[in-house]
């Protein structure tokens, strides 16, 4: 009697070897792209939102809202708003220029009751490890600049850019385009440029 005896054919150690290697490949291609996809996405969807926010000031400027310094007293509708952005930050500010310097004072604090010195009205955080990269005007990079103020005030729809360094001095000649360049976590780059007519332009550069 002869009896058939089945062989079962399984992975050799080379193969396996092989097989696990292209999917290990195939993985670090799609995750890979998986990241630089997400990075491009956090650092586009932080540009909109900036522009968003320069639209909001401008509203605010151009509509004449009311800004209380302190919740017991009257209101004034004479000041212009803005917004404000550090170099290295992770935070940009909506203000209200109080003093008419167009210029953002921190002071304590910041709300909608102005207490405390400050001039800032509303604190907008970078979310994704986006960061401020630097300002600088319609000749970008300005060398020494460390902080931009954009301001509106009714009637002039116009935008007024105040930038100026690390102590507060402004950059020689007035500016009639502001730009603020935003960085994501892998170093790619965003320009956000707000021209003096209020017109906000988004353009990635790398």
């Amino acid at each position: 009697m002869f009896i058939k005896r089945s062989h079962k054919k399984g992975f050799t150690l080379v193969e396996a070897l092989v097989s696990v290697s292209i999917v290990t490949l195939i993985m670090s291609s799609v995750l890979f792209n998986y990241v630089a996809f997400n990075d491009d996405l956090a650092l586009g969807s932080a540009g909109q939102e900036l522009a968003i926010s320069v639209r909001q000031a401008q509203t605010y400027g151009l509509t004449v809202r009311e800004v209380t310094k302190d919740i017991t007293a009257g209101g004034r509708f004479s000041s212009a708003y803005g917004i404000h952005f550090n170099v290295g930050a992770s935070e940009y500010y909506i203000f209200a220029d109080l003093d008419g310097d167009g210029a953002y004072d921190e002071g304590g604090g910041c709300g909608s009751g102005l207490g405390g010195g400050t001039e800032c009205v509303e604190k907008i955080t970078l979310r994704n490890s986006i960061t401020i990269y630097g300002v600088c005007d319609a000749t970008c990079p300005t060398s020494g600049s460390a902080m931009m103020s954009v301001t509106f005030l009714r009637p002039n729809p116009d935008a007024r850019v105040f930038i100026a360094d690390s102590v507060g001095l402004p950059s020689p000649g007035a500016s009639l385009t502001g730009k603020v360049v935003l960085t994501s976590q892998r170093g790619k780059r965003l320009i956000i440029t707000i021209e003096n007519t209020g017109q906000v332009l988004v353009e990635q550069i790398s």
